[in-house]
């Protein structure tokens, strides 16, 4: 049973590679991404394109998402549970603190964006929902993939930073320090990594016993801090969200 259970994970870790900026994957690019044997990569990649969950081109050998997903997407985006349980939390967190809230969970070597609230007269952010961004990029990614194993990190640092901005981390050892910061503090702090005129402050959420995703606040740079009374409405806001995930994992 845990080597399947693994085999799905494995599948699952495949499929949240594909992205609107990286549409397509080869075997071998995957296999270096995730940290897998190519052989197991290519197992489960013929298997998804034999289900319709990817498409291969065999000229290019390249995979792209295939259209057995499209119904599931319409039906998780009109009926995410998870979102609506974020959403009472992310409208009381972004009233406490007069920014806009959001919720974002992990997917693979990537986060999403879940759920969004914005304060009453804040600016009004383009916060697209289900938008994706690379595992390094912010205080969201940072509360999250602080968590995870050590060996996942090493294997994602090894398949670069290639969408990093200016400010964005940009190697293992800045990494490193921002995870550890993380795990020591219980949020994270970045400014101008996503946007160069953001600051964001983040916490993790917990799902069951796992770091899944995070909440974080985010404004314009001079107009957001990690104060402590925003830190402190910050972790209660997840600490209230995973208690109430948990309920329902």
């Amino acid at each position: 049973m845990a080597d399947e259970l693994l085999t799905v994970q494995r599948a699952l870790d495949v499929l949240s590679l594909f992205s609107a900026t990286e549409a397509t994957w080869g075997v071998s690019d995957a296999a270096r991404r995730l940290g897998l044997g190519t052989s197991q990569v290519h197992r489960i990649m013929a298997t998804l394109a034999g289900r319709g969950f990817l498409v291969a081109d065999k000229r290019t050998r390249m995979y792209r998402l295939g259209p057995a997903l499209i119904g599931l997407g319409h039906l998780a985006a009109e009926s995410d549970a998870n979102r609506q349980i974020a959403l009472p939390v992310l409208n009381r967190l972004a009233a406490l603190v007069g920014r806009s809230a959001v919720f974002n969970v992990r997917q693979g070597s990537r986060y999403v964006l879940a759920a969004a609230a914005d304060a009453p007269g804040d600016l009004r952010w383009e916060l697209t929902l289900g938008r994706s961004y690379p595992w390094y990029g912010g205080a969201a990614g940072h509360a999250i993939f602080a968590f995870r194993p050590q060996e996942e990190i090493d294997a994602l640092i090894a398949s670069g930073f290639d969408e990093s901005t200016e400010t964005g981390p940009h190697d293992a050892t800045t990494l490193h320090s921002l995870h550890t910061a993380v795990r020591e503090r219980g949020f994270a702090t970045s400014t101008g990594e996503v946007n160069p005129h953001v600051t964001s402050v983040a916490a993790p959420v917990i799902s069951g016993s796992e770091i899944t995703g995070c909440i974080a606040v985010l404004g314009v740079t001079h107009q957001v801090a990690a104060t402590p009374e925003l830190v402190g409405h910050l972790l209660a806001a997840a600490a209230e969200l995973s208690e109430a995930l948990s309920r329902t994992a």
